[in-house]
């Protein structure tokens, strides 16, 4: 679950809708060779279920009891977020190795500072043993896996400015982003023209919740809208306010 602060309490989006917007972006990439990539349609999949470990999390989620609403992708119990990326890369180890090695690759990059910590020094030893046979079985060597995974990253930024709201701009990869009012602002921009999106997401009000459950039914009442942006190059206007489907 992505949870940031918001004027009707807490705005939450699932990791998988998180992940389809990062999925819709790079269709749309038309810069830097993407449009040619042999195995552009397999890594739009594998950006599409690159957090699919989430989906039973964010299905029933825990309650964050100092800060009274649900736990985020980054407070969530270390136990059980290990057994979320695990099971995202076992989910498609087997019919679809090239989506399970990427999640592999995503754990790997995410979490390699962590290291002194003795649960997450097993779990990321474990992806370096298991990285090299995930690639193999996907048709690829491990140089050819990162080169890919850097879509998946670049993807998964870029939905992750609008949905956690980082304000804060960043260049990543000779990429600039930029969280405006009024959309996102990409330079160089990557897509054939200024573009609406939107990202499904619901309001929790502030309350005081007590317990999982309490969290969970109240947030299953809530009403679905949707954020809507543009994504526009710089000097660009963006996009109308968000609103309600």
């Amino acid at each position: 679950m992505i949870v940031t602060a918001s004027e009707h309490g807490w705005r939450c989006i699932t990791q998988p809708d998180h992940a389809r917007l990062g999925r819709e972006l790079l269709a749309l990439w038309r810069r830097d060779g993407l449009p040619d990539h042999p195995r552009r349609e397999a890594l739009l999949e594998a950006v599409l279920e690159h957090d699919n470990g989430w989906r039973e999390a964010d299905a029933a989620p825990r309650l964050h009891v100092e800060e009274g609403r649900p736990h985020d992708f980054v407070s969530h119990p270390l136990a059980e977020r290990l057994a979320i990326w695990r099971r995202g890369i076992e989910r498609y180890r087997d019919d679809r190795p090239y989506v399970a090695a990427l999640v592999l690759e995503h754990a790997r990059y995410l979490h390699r500072g962590r290291r002194g910590v003795p649960a997450w020094d097993e779990f990321l030893d474990e992806l370096e043993s298991r990285r090299g046979e995930l690639a193999a079985a996907a048709g690829l060597a491990p140089a050819e896996l990162a080169s890919d995974y850097r879509w998946l990253h670049t993807a998964d930024l870029c939905s992750l400015v609008v949905c956690a709201d980082w304000r804060e701009p960043f260049e990543r990869r000779g990429l600039r982003c930029r969280l405006r009012e009024d959309g996102l602002e990409l330079s160089p921009f990557p897509l054939a023209g200024a573009t609406r999106f939107s990202v499904p997401c619901r309001d929790l009000p502030s309350g005081e919740y007590r317990s999982d459950a309490a969290v969970a039914t109240a947030l299953a009442a809530c009403r679905w809208r949707r954020l809507i942006f543009r994504v526009v190059p710089p000097g660009v206007p963006g996009t109308e306010p968000e609103s309600p489907s």
